[in-house]
């Protein structure tokens, strides 16, 4: 159950890595005011949307995590969302090279741990990471455990060979080299629906998706950006080349705190021979995989969501081991 009250206070985090920059964090709460309830989660987003995603209305997670007694929190990596957004976002992509690469990202998560633990009082915090953001949040996992509590990796992306998208991103003349990329991409609404219904194997997309959430979602997402597209960093294409290459970008092996691997049945990026390869490679002595059927990618705006939240609040609970 959502609780009525729940209240929204977003944060501006100073970047230890670049003085100047800052860190966009949403913290979503119970009550009138925002008192610890002496649990904390933070939300770690993919490679194209900022952590709005966590929070769209009729399907926000971090809501759900609030009613399960949280402080619950969302952050934008620099270059995303609310966060700092570079020069080299209002020139031409081809001006400037990719940025915003996961070591990046995972200084950020540093910096909103740090805040999110001192504000709250808590030892430890529950980490959810999604797509990328699986990368990220497993990169900081396996160098800080002392801070986490319990990690989910939703819809990861860890070490399979991916000839279809090394394809995609292959030189042409060398098909073994990245191509030169430009510092962002761009997506609009007809785009993100595009991609989303090419993992939907219902015949009428609506059957797992909401339309009006669709456009909450992105109408949320564009509260940040100057036109009606997304514009992303493109640093992340560097690393799922990488990974689409078998060569993982943390070693899975040094996270040894309690880890649930879950992905939809029907993702096409987040294949299910990575999720186990992942799973098989996690030092965790407690650990789960996980999978929810007929829901993609973006399970998590799908019409299936509450299975996917509430699996993931069981393992969260340790409810399950």
């Amino acid at each position: 159950m959502i609780l009525a009250t729940t209240r929204c206070e977003d944060l501006r985090i100073h970047s230890t890595e670049t003085p100047g920059e800052h860190i966009h964090l949403r913290k979503k709460y119970a009550g009138e005011t925002p008192a610890s309830p002496g649990k904390a989660i933070l939300f770690v987003h993919g490679a194209t949307y900022p952590g709005a995603m966590f929070d769209v209305a009729g399907s926000s997670w971090l809501d759900h995590a609030v009613a399960d007694g949280y402080a619950a929190y969302a952050l934008d990596v620099r270059g995303y969302g609310a966060s700092t957004r570079p020069a080299a976002l209002d020139a031409p992509p081809r001006d400037n090279k990719p940025f915003a690469r996961a070591e990046s990202a995972v200084a950020d998560i540093t910096d909103c741990v740090a805040t999110i633990r001192e504000r709250t009082g808590v030892e430890t915090i529950d980490i959810v990471g999604w797509s990328w953001g699986t990368m990220t949040s497993g990169m900081y996992a396996a160098s800080q455990p002392g801070s986490i509590n319990r990690l989910v990796l939703f819809a990861p992306v860890y070490c399979c060979h991916r000839a279809d998208r090394i394809a995609g991103l292959a030189d042409r003349d060398d098909p073994s080299q990245l191509r030169m990329l430009g510092a962002y991409r761009t997506e609009n609404i007809d785009d993100a629906s595009t991609r989303w219904n090419s993992e939907i194997t219902a015949a009428d997309p609506d059957d797992w998706r909401d339309p009006a959430i669709l456009e909450a979602w992105f109408t949320a997402m564009l509260k940040n950006e100057p036109g009606d597209a997304v514009r992303a960093p493109n640093g992340v294409l560097v690393d799922l080349w990488e990974a689409f290459n078998e060569r993982p970008r943390y070693d899975a092996g040094a996270i040894k705190v309690p880890t649930l691997v879950i992905r939809g049945s029907a993702d096409a990026t987040a294949i299910r021979a990575d999720g186990l390869t992942l799973f098989d490679a996690l030092g965790s002595e407690h650990k789960q995989y996980v999978e929810i059927a007929h829901t993609t990618h973006f399970a998590l705006l799908e019409r299936r969501a509450p299975q996917l939240f509430e699996s993931v609040s069981r393992f969260l609970s340790g409810s399950q081991k």
